[in-house]
């Protein structure tokens, strides 16, 4: 029983099984549904994570065939669905799946000529993945430093590190001068394991062990560790929050439950998904194949995993509000740690700051007219749908809101403008405070 595996030592939602599927129905017969449970059943027995999973499951799929329980699927993707719902079913293993395999590419005659410009359907799969990866920044689309230097990067997909690792290097630099650093998983459903001995090793001083992955089927166990050289700085020392969501999954689990027992990330979210085994596709005769885990990741510090259970945050938040949480809560770390009062002070208005970046006040073109005016030696005025404020002759600042009457420098000057009204809203004077923390009180003129 010959296999092929397509992929493997992956932490890694599985590929899309079914995607690769005839275009058509294909029909199934008895004798092919037999194959095809006696070839999967043996493969589980060998290859899966769990051994005593794997008997069970095994045996679940041979006595629902042996009673009649495929019968009545003559359409291979139905039957596929019927044996992919029955694996997880067993196991609940939120990586396995089980689909119809893509038909085989014709092998050209001998000596036939071969067109200019042709290629594989291998080769031009793999040319769009390569671009869709490019595309995507290679799993990091934004990567900010936000109010308080609180850096921030987020993390869609990790991908291999002899693709991805200049595009790491480059972020990890980018925020290297940060006081805190929040990493964003809540849209993150896993990838390479490979990329993350230098992933981790960016927010770790020295090597640290991540898990050992346990192949029981291949009696063997690899090792994963931090790795003890990256070009550029390491954020091994500031404050460190990891964002998460119950769609969060599998290797961006790895990085949370890791980060969370060595005391080194604090958890912000939801509880994660809860898939930790690791694996790869294999064919299944005739004309099917499954992704199924092959790995058991194993925590050193726990023995354990993350398996069924996902990982629990230490902030409990919706992933909505995951970030303005974790964002607050680096700024009020900083904050303890600031030496003067002066830093202090900056921190409170960055503080203040975030709250209005991430929960904006609905002010229309309405409110925004009704704060304009004159106020001592300030004009303010609306412009482009944005409040602008300027003293006297100097540089005017674009303004945002940070509550209905509080706003602040567009940039990242430290200016607060905020428009005392009276109780029925008219506007009665201006309290600007400018970069050196001095503040300055002006009536609106009539």
């Amino acid at each position: 029983m010959k296999k092929r595996i397509l992929a493997a030592v992956v932490l890694l939602v599985p590929l899309a099984v079914r995607a690769a599927a005839p275009a058509g129905p294909r029909q199934v017969s008895a004798d092919e549904k037999r194959q095809a449970v006696a070839e999967l059943a043996t493969t589980l027995r060998a290859r899966y994570a769990i051994g005593d999973t794997a008997e069970t499951v095994a045996k679940a799929i041979e006595d629902r065939l042996a009673r009649g329980g495929y019968d009545a699927l003559t359409d291979a993707q139905a039957f596929a669905d019927a044996i992919e719902a029955d694996l997880r079913a067993v196991t609940r293993d939120r990586h396995m799946r089980f689909g119809v395999a893509p038909p085989p590419e014709p092998t050209p005659a001998p000596g036939a000529p071969t067109a200019p410009g042709t290629t594989s359907a291998a080769d031009a799969e793999r040319t769009a993945w390569l671009a869709r990866m490019r595309s995507g920044n290679y799993g990091l689309p934004r990567a900010e430093v936000l109010p308080g230097n609180v850096g921030y990067l987020e993390v869609r997909r990790f991908q291999p590190p002899d693709l991805a690792g200049d595009t790491i290097a480059a972020a990890i630099a980018y925020l290297a001068n940060c006081d805190a650093v929040i990493v964003d998983l809540r849209n993150c459903r896993g990838g390479s394991a490979h990329v993350m001995p230098m992933f981790t090793g960016y927010f770790l001083a020295r090597p640290t062990s991540l898990y050992d992955m346990v192949f029981r089927g291949d009696s063997f166990t690899e090792r994963f560790w931090s790795a003890a050289w990256l070009p550029g700085k390491r954020l091994a020392e500031v404050p460190m929050y990891i964002l998460t969501s119950s769609y969060t999954f599998s290797g961006a689990e790895a990085l949370a439950y890791r980060f969370k027992v060595l005391k080194r990330a604090t958890i912000v979210g939801e509880t994660t998904g809860g898939g930790a085994n690791a694996g790869g596709i294999l064919d299944v005769a005739p004309g099917f194949r499954v992704w199924m885990p092959m790995g058991r990741p194993v925590d050193r510090t726990t023995g354990t995993n993350w398996e069924g259970t996902g990982v629990e945050p230490d902030i409990r938040t919706s992933a909505r509000e995951a970030l303005a949480a974790g964002h607050a809560e680096a700024i009020k770390v900083l904050k303890g740690r600031a030496a003067t009062e002066e830093e202090k002070a900056r921190l409170d208005f960055a503080l203040e700051r975030a709250g209005g970046r991430h929960h904006p006040p609905s002010l229309g073109a309405q409110d925004l007219e009704r704060l304009a005016g004159a106020y001592g030696p300030y004009r303010v005025w609306v412009e482009g749908d944005q409040l602008r404020v300027q003293r006297a002759d100097e540089e005017p600042y674009l303004l945002v809101p940070l509550g209905r009457t509080v706003f602040a420098s567009e940039t990242d000057d430290p200016v607060r403008v905020e428009i005392a009204c009276t109780p029925d809203g008219r506007p009665q004077r201006l309290l600007f405070t400018d970069r050196d923390g001095s503040r300055e009180e002006s009536p609106r003129s009539p």
